[in-house]
């Protein structure tokens, strides 16, 4: 109702601005910066650092499946490549669709009507 400050008796405020959250509440309206701003701002940079680990974790575990090749394992790589002849290709590919099949008509059930426009 009174943007959400409660109400506090004389004594009850004495006692609030003896606790650490009233020396701090009195401290952050002086010096908002100081007691909001720069510990916000040291969280983040830290937590940047702290995450970091996690992120260079999964590149290293990337950069162990990449392994750099020597001479001998690229000549055997292009030494047992299957030669490529385009028309060869081609005529494999003609064979696939001379399969042994024919389009069957699937039977209807009974009442259904047969969509024959």
């Amino acid at each position: 109702m009174f943007g959400g400050r409660s109400f506090r008796t004389k004594k009850q405020q004495l006692a609030y601005e003896a606790s650490i959250a009233g020396r701090y509440q009195k401290r952050l309206n002086k010096n908002p910066f100081l007691y909001f701003g720069l510990p916000f701002c040291g969280l983040i940079v830290l937590g940047t650092f702290w995450l970091s680990e996690f992120t260079s974790v999964r590149y290293e575990q990337k950069d162990r499946k990449i392994q750099e090749m020597n001479e001998k394992e690229i000549i055997n790589l292009k030494t047992n490549k299957r030669q490529f002849d385009i028309k060869e290709e081609y005529y494999r590919m003609q064979g696939i669709a001379e399969q042994d099949w024919e389009p069957v008509r699937v039977k209807r059930l009974e009442g259904e009507s047969e969509n024959v426009w």
